[in-house]
């Protein structure tokens, strides 16, 4: 009886996790998507609206309309690739409800969310360094605590899981071979 209740104390930990990253897609990331795919067309035929997304002044758009699109396109990507990873993160909770967390699907899946947010994370800071140099003509280097820097940690943490996992499921697999 301790043990059910036990097992049922942690489904619904992860049935709430599980409404709250729905909840978040939902009111979130769908809208993001919607916006961000707008912005990306709306940008070529009318680069001002960059104005908003990248502060800057009007005269510095009309001057390099170019390096604002392209600018805007790679930190739409950016937002896009981490609300793919959101996604995913979201499609391997089912695996969890289903009792299958070593399924390679959650496996390769947690390593590509790894590879995904470090290289999104090590692009962002890339980008925003040349949004400043480019824009406001100012050279900073920001060694302190960023946000990217969390991106690439969570990025890294999800490769290191990916390894864990994969060797839980090796080690479970020889576990019922001994029995």
């Amino acid at each position: 009886m301790l043990l059910l209740n036990d097992n049922y104390i942690k489904m619904k930990k992860l049935n709430i996790l599980k409404s709250l990253v729905d909840f978040i897609w939902i009111v979130t990331c769908i809208p993001l998507i919607l916006l961000l795919l707008f912005v990306s067309v709306f940008v070529f035929i009318d680069p001002s609206i960059t104005e908003t997304v990248l502060n800057v002044n009007t005269s510095e758009v009309a001057n390099s309309s170019a390096s604002v699109i392209i600018t805007t396109l790679v930190l739409m990507i950016v937002l896009l690739i981490g609300v793919y990873c959101f996604y995913l993160f979201r499609k391997t909770l089912r695996y969890f409800q289903q009792r299958k967390p070593f399924h390679d699907y959650v496996i390769a899946t947690y390593r590509k969310m790894g590879n995904l947010l470090v290289v999104t994370g090590i692009s962002a800071t890339i980008l925003f360094f040349v949004i400043k140099l480019i824009f406001e003509s100012k050279l900073e280097i920001n060694l302190g605590l960023t946000p990217y820097i969390f991106i690439v940690c969570l990025g890294l943490f999800f490769m290191v899981l990916s390894e864990v996992f994969q060797i839980a499921k090796v080690a479970k697999e020889e576990n019922e071979l001994t029995v």
